[in-house]
């Protein structure tokens, strides 16, 4: 029995998932692409890196297909796409460069996937399935995050999926919380849904139609 020792049946459904910062996500696609260029021996080429997560100079801010990112320790809402770009071009601009590639064959850049961070930059915890809707989420986390930054959320699901979000709220629990779990989750975050990357929504959607009760 739970909820002082409530009669009423309750059924708790809940769904792990992990949680890092889109600058990390970056941050570590960059790191492998520089990784890939030397083992090729072929010059580095970071333009469809840029491309996908919107950090052209000249491109323009537009409804929700292009990100603002914040790569700043505490996140700026005026941080702009150019100090972002700039971020990104640091990162490379101490790398050697690559030995140019012989005349035997054409430049072949290994395509460009996307990939979680570091496991020391990944925070796991879960989310109740009453927690999620189309437009935001709740869910445990044993990491805190700032408000106003953009995060991953990865669904933990056989069917796994992520969705960029925005975190509006960080609350650290009391030290007698009540809340047990495996994962121990210090945190509770509430994230709003900013669909940054193509397929997220309908990925969402489908989730949540397969979770609705079935109608007699």
């Amino acid at each position: 029995m739970i909820l002082n020792k409530s009669t009423h049946p309750v059924e708790v459904k809940r769904i792990s998932v992990r949680v890092w910062t889109l600058r990390d996500e970056i941050e570590a696609s960059l790191a492998r692409r520089i990784k890939e260029c030397e083992a090729a021996q072929i010059p580095l080429n970071i333009e469809d890196i840029k491309e996908f997560y919107s950090l052209k100079k000249n491109s323009s801010l537009k409804d929700n297909n292009v990100i603002q990112l914040k790569v700043a320790e505490e996140p700026k809402p005026t941080e702009s796409k150019e100090e972002s770009f700039d971020q990104a071009e640091k990162i490379i601009a101490d790398q050697k460069e690559a030995p140019p590639v012989s005349d035997q064959g054409a430049i072949v850049i290994p395509p460009f996937e996307r990939q979680p961070p570091n496991l020391d930059k990944i925070s796991y915890g879960f989310a109740l399935l009453a927690d999620i809707n189309m437009a935001s989420m709740l869910l445990f986390s044993k990491e805190g995050f700032a408000g106003g930054q953009s995060i991953v959320i990865e669904f933990l699901i056989p069917q796994h999926f992520i969705l960029s979000s925005e975190v509006i709220k960080s609350t650290h629990f009391a030290m007698r919380s009540r809340i047990i779990s495996e994962s121990k989750p210090d945190y509770r975050l509430q994230c709003k849904f900013t669909f940054d990357f193509s397929g997220e929504r309908g990925a969402l959607r489908d989730f949540l139609t397969s979770i609705e009760p079935k109608k007699d």
